[in-house]
């Protein structure tokens, strides 16, 4: 089979590239008064079609050149502001042979006015100071459906597999819809449920700013995205119905409902399937937006944590493919103006999932003297049901005043139990969580004059989660030798968090320098209550002991001063920064309170330096001092699962450690060719590695802080767009090392050596005609060196071709390869699928075909190495099913 499926990928492929000749068409670009126009558009269409076939601009000299591997009528435009867009039409009668075509053109002058800028309403890409546009029409072909489908295909921007979206190797702060947001860090609500043929152009906003007041006063190196929406969409009632219905009784139906008015925005989006589709993308990116993200405001981050999960690994693959679920989304969205000062935002979203997970696993664990074999046999059923509310308004004082109000409200419950046969032995597992969140924060902005500006914010976060673990096995007899015919094991758990904080910022711009200047008072309370009880087959219940439980209180307050500035000298960038703390830490475990009151000071310094058009090198360095985390802070054991104990060190610690990063970059995000390369070193002087018991049975985790680890990374990647193929080309690579140390079962400090190496590449075509295809590969190689070395190599393979057999009929087969060297049998899977489109009704009604897991693979295997073992895993599979649905748009 796997020869087969090598073959038909190769015979695919050159049947797409052969036979491709080219026509180069070049000239030069000049004003009416004979000088050369640098950044002109350059762009040729098919006659009668919008579609984009080739762009380019004009260089420094004026020069372009586009290149044509198609015979045909077509249409050359050039345009650029201030000017008059010109066009010609060119006829290519053959491309058996290169042929070069020269045109010259002169763009004429015209006054740029409000009422004319439809006549750049066209242009593939426009750029006019921090806004990057792009024009839908251009780079699409009609088959996407909602906004993540349209954002893969732009130039400059990546979506994740899942759904996290970058341009050029940055993280999109938010998604706006005409200016506006409402999803903030949880755009994937919208990317995946907002109808694709709404969309006009996608602005990229370079350099964002989260308040408006300080644009162009903060130095800010963020990216936002803004959708520009059709002209009749903006003032009425449209969405679309999506209903479906498959075989083995698969479904997926959404109902997306959008009215816009000048003074109200309202967005509804329902979404039911039981086919694995992901609808919201990860929850927590819309209970806790800032979790894992780049700190914005004081108390960004700070929440409570669940110390219990079961059953919480997952392939590294489609959740489609594995997700055995029964969802339920609604989300009710609206923004509205009073009045042109006033703004109010509301969100509210509500879900509810039924999800299973299948998995056989085999741990091999191997540490001199000892060495076993644990197998386990998961049937894992998590139920969750949650809802979250957010409420913002935004009063403008004055044109330089402005008051903020910012409102969160989520709550969760979450029941999860599973069936284990763990070394032939029946296990059965239940938890219950809870998450109770509310946060409040409000801010002050005063714009000073055009380079000076005051920000005030307060904040108030409160976060709870309790859970209750049950397990009906008792495996620890070994820990507990004097509790017998022990027959239920229960802990009760609960985190809860309290934070206020102050703050206030000062910020200076100059032509040459920016300054900012932070100080405020944080406190964050913690409070962590645990308890392992014991129930005997008498259904006496027994406490485990004072090592198994917690009663801690944790106090941390934050006095801080912080100073950036950057200093500019033409195309120099020169950064430096301090952070200073005191800190008044109240530690209680139970045993009294200890104090600590450590000063700290954190110094960091950065160059960027654009040395010409194509080329930028960034530096920074930074000496760190960091606070424990929370989980670290706990003195008894927390079981985390059945077999697995955990505990920090009981008392508070500082870590200290250095950074250093360079990023070079060659091209613009819009060239034809790109190179984006980093190298990372991390010397952390004292770090957390841990000493473990580990048992057949249990293991017993606790942490100890050791010193100088070291890790370093080098990445890479090349883009390169190859005009004789239409296609855009993409090489990567990295490279990782990571020296640590750590006590397994007294067996003293033993050096551990890990590194990955990973490369691969890409190959994309741009033909905008009958076909297009997508093929890609990565080989992963993990090496871990204890006492001996352990190597995997892992490889992951796709190719997506596209057929446009016509304007109504759309077929895209998706196939995948996923290799696990170290398998021992079946070292790779395939899959492949098949999605046909027929338009009844362009852009008002179609039909849908799925055609899932061609191959009917019911399993999926991986395999892991690390410093003990190995571990594998098997997880079941969604079963082949055709998904025939409906689409209609109003």
């Amino acid at each position: 089979m796997e020869t087969k499926y090598h073959i038909c990928c190769l015979i695919t492929i050159l049947f797409i590239l052969s036979g491709k000749a080219q026509s180069i068409i070049e000239g030069t670009v000049k004003d009416s008064l004979g000088n050369t126009l640098q950044a002109a558009n350059i762009y040729i269409q098919k006659e009668n079609n919008a579609a984009i076939i080739a762009y380019s601009y004009s260089d420094d000299q004026g020069y372009y050149q586009l290149k044509i591997n198609k015979s045909g009528t077509y249409v050359l435009n050039v345009s650029g502001l201030p000017y008059k867009k010109e066009q010609i039409t060119i006829v290519l009668d053959s491309l058996k042979t290169q042929t070069r075509i020269i045109k010259d053109f002169v763009l004429k002058p015209q006054p740029f006015l409000l009422s004319e800028v439809v006549v750049n309403a066209d242009m593939p890409i426009l750029v006019k100071k921090d806004t990057i546009t792009l024009n839908i029409a251009s780079f699409t072909n009609g088959n996407e459906e909602v906004v993540e489908d349209v954002l893969k295909k732009l130039p400059g921007i990546e979506v994740a597999s899942d759904g996290t979206i970058q341009v050029q190797g940055k993280n999109v702060e938010k998604i706006m819809v005409e200016g506006d947001d409402l999803f903030e860090k949880g755009y994937k609500l919208l990317t995946k449920n907002l109808n694709a043929g709404v969309m006009e152009k996608v602005e990229i906003l370079e350099h964002y700013s989260e308040n408006a007041l300080l644009k162009n006063i903060e130095d800010s190196d963020k990216v936002a995205l803004n959708i520009v929406l059709k002209e009749d969409q903006k003032s009425t009632l449209f969405g679309n119905a999506s209903l479906g219905y498959g075989t083995k009784q698969f479904y997926e139906n959404k109902l997306n409902l959008i009215s816009f008015n000048k003074k109200a925005k309202h967005y509804f989006f329902g979404n039911l399937n039981n086919n694995g589709s992901d609808a919201i993308g990860d929850i927590y990116q819309i209970l806790y937006p800032d979790l894992l993200n780049d700190v914005n405001y004081i108390g960004d981050g700070e929440n409570a944590l669940n110390f219990v999960g079961i059953g919480e690994t997952k392939p590294e693959l489609k959740e489609s493919r594995h997700h055995f679920n029964n969802a339920e989304l609604a989300s009710l969205n609206g923004i509205y103006h009073p009045n042109k000062d006033f703004k109010i935002k509301g969100l509210f979203f509500i879900t509810t999932d039924e999800n299973t997970l299948f998995q056989n696993s085999l741990e091999k664990f191997s540490q001199p003297p000892s060495s076993f074999i644990n197998s386990e046999d998961y049937i894992l059923r998590k139920n969750s049901f949650a809802g979250s509310g957010k409420w913002d308004a935004i009063y403008n004082l004055g044109k330089k005043d402005q008051l903020e109000y910012n409102g969160r409200y989520h709550f969760g419950r979450f029941n999860n139990g599973s069936i284990l046969l763990f070394n032939k032995e029946t296990i059965h597992e239940n938890l219950k969580s809870r998450s109770n969140y509310t946060d409040h924060r409000l801010t002050y902005t005063n714009k000073i004059n055009a380079g000076n500006a005051l920000q005030l914010t307060g904040r108030y976060i409160s976060d709870a989660k309790p859970q209750d673990y049950v397990v009906d096995t008792f495996l620890y007899g070994e820990l507990f030798p004097d509790f017998y015919d022990i027959v239920l094991v229960t802990q009760n758990s609960r985190h809860q968090m309290r934070f206020l904080g102050f703050e206030g910022s000062y910020f200076i711009n100059t032509p040459k320098s920016n300054f900012k200047l932070r100080a405020g008072i944080t406190q964050k309370k913690s409070r962590l209550y645990s308890a392992l009880f014991f129930t005997d087959n008498n259904n006496i219940t027994y406490d485990a002991g004072s090592d198994y439980n917690n009663r801690l209180n944790y106090d941390l307050k934050d006095f801080y001063l912080n100073a950036h500035y950057k200093f500019s000298i033409k195309n120099v960038a020169l950064r430096s920064g301090l952070e200073l703390h005191q800190f008044h830490v109240n530690t209680d475990n139970g045993g009294g309170i200890a104090k600590s009151n450590p000063i700290t000071a954190i110094p960091s310094i950065g160059l960027s330096w654009q040395i010409n058009k194509k080329n930028r090198l960034l530096s920074s360095y930074k000496f760190s001092r960091e606070n424990i985390p929370f989980e670290q802070v706990y003195q008894g054991y927390l079981l985390s699962n059945y077999r697995n104990f955990r505990r920090g060190f009981g008392t508070f610690e500082q870590f200290r450690g250095n950074m250093f990063l360079t990023t070079y970059v060659l091209g613009n995000w819009s060239d034809s060719f790109l190179v984006n390369s980093s190298f990372f070193y991390n010397k952390d002087h004292d770090y957390i590695s841990s000493n473990s018991i580990v048992q057949p049975n249990y293991q017993l985790y606790s942490p100890i802080k050791l010193k100088d680890r070291e890790f370093y990374s080098l990445n890479f990647s090349v883009d390169r767009f190859i005009e004789k193929i239409s296609s855009n080309f993409k090489i990567n690579g990295s490279i990782s090392s990571n020296e640590i140390q750590n006590i397994v079962n007294t067996s003293g400090l033993r050096p551990i050596k890990a590194k990955t190496y990973s490369y691969g590449g890409e190959l994309r075509s741009a033909f905008n005609g009958f076909l297009d295809f997508h093929l890609g590969t990565n080989w992963t190689e993990s090496l871990v060196m204890v006492t001996q070395k352990n190597r995997n190599t892992n490889n992951y393979s796709f190719l997506d071709i596209d057929f446009n057999i016509s304007n109504k009929l759309s077929i895209e087969i998706k196939n995948e390869r996923y290799y696990f060297g170290n398998l021992p049998v079946d070292k790779s899977t395939y899959f492949s699928d098949l999605n046909a489109r027929y338009d009844i009704i362009k852009n008002k009604f179609r039909i849908k075909l799925l055609f899932s897991n061609i191959f009917n693979n019911d399993t999926y295997s991986t395999l892991n190495i690390s410093d003990t073992g190995s571990y594998s895993a098997s997880y079941r599979l969604l079963p082949r099913y055709l998904l025939l649905s409906m689409d209609y748009r109003f």
